[in-house]
């Protein structure tokens, strides 16, 4: 096992948000176009710059090539920084990532940011998640149909939060160490969360202080009441942040994301925890 402290690297900043194309729907099917360009004076905040993001750009880049977009959301005291030091973990070629900025500030000097549960802060993340989703596609050339939002801890949880809020924008979520909530849905964005099936890997090391096997077995019955394309991958370890568990979460992009095999049918083998060198 490489375990690392995933800490605050600095990082390219985003430029003010070009005009852009919107692709996916939302829970009423108004498509990204509609929300910036609708007469709603609160329609700009679908579209308006995150209040810091940062860009990896693999090795090599290939202009003309659609890379898969990965947008990184960090652990509660890190910011967008994290996924500069993480992603090179994951791979140094197969992705393009970009990281967000958390809405509330968790230190004096503002280097730490926090993500929260309120209402407010959820919606507001949605609309972060989705201008940083426009500027990737402005600078770079973005696969539309394999973009992933992820994240590390209280991000991991927010990542699962944006995509069963937007299941038509992302390919899949990876929530590594996060909890699983379901989104406050009515009964039909609660059957179009079914139809969608969004696929999603939770990574969870069960030696870490917190884990609780009853809570995860309650989120993983959740998860199945919306007949979630779920694989659970649990490790003996105290921490996710391992270089084991990255390397693990880039094979599971690129067989089911890149190469779209479909998640079979969860087993038990599916959920039992596995050495570092069994993976």
């Amino acid at each position: 096992m490489n375990r690392f402290d995933a800490s605050v690297l600095g990082g390219e900043i985003a430029d003010d948000l070009p005009s852009g194309q919107h692709d996916a729907k939302g829970f009423d099917g108004t498509t990204f176009d509609q929300l910036g360009t609708s007469s709603n004076d609160d329609s700009s905040k679908w579209v308006s710059v995150p209040q810091s993001q940062t860009f990896f750009v693999p090795l090599h880049y290939e202009a003309n090539y659609q890379y898969p977009l990965i947008v990184w959301l960090h652990s509660d005291g890190f910011n967008e920084n994290q996924v500069c030091h993480v992603m090179p973990h994951i791979s140094t070629r197969n992705y393009l990532a970009t990281g967000i900025r958390a809405p509330r500030a968790a230190d004096a000097s503002g280097h730490r940011f926090a993500w929260g549960h309120s209402d407010a802060v959820i919606d507001q993340v949605r609309h972060g998640v989705i201008a940083a989703v426009t500027e990737a596609k402005n600078k770079y050339n973005v696969h539309p149909g394999r973009i992933v939002v992820a994240g590390y801890r209280e991000g991991g949880t927010m990542a699962v939060q944006m995509a069963l809020s937007y299941p038509s924008l992302f390919a899949a979520a990876v929530s590594v160490g996060g909890d699983f909530e379901l989104p406050k849905c009515t009964k039909s964005e609660l059957q179009l969360l079914k139809r969608q099936r969004v696929a999603m890997l939770w990574q969870h090391s069960i030696e870490r202080s917190g884990y609780c096997h009853e809570a995860m077995a309650k989120q993983i019955g959740n998860a199945a009441a919306i007949d979630a394309q779920l694989e659970v991958r649990q490790y003996v370890s105290d921490d996710e942040m391992n270089t084991a568990v990255l390397s693990d979460l880039d094979r599971w992009l690129m067989d089911h994301v890149v190469c779209s095999t479909p998640i079979g049918k969860m087993t038990d083998w599916d959920t039992s925890p596995v050495s570092f060198s069994d993976n």
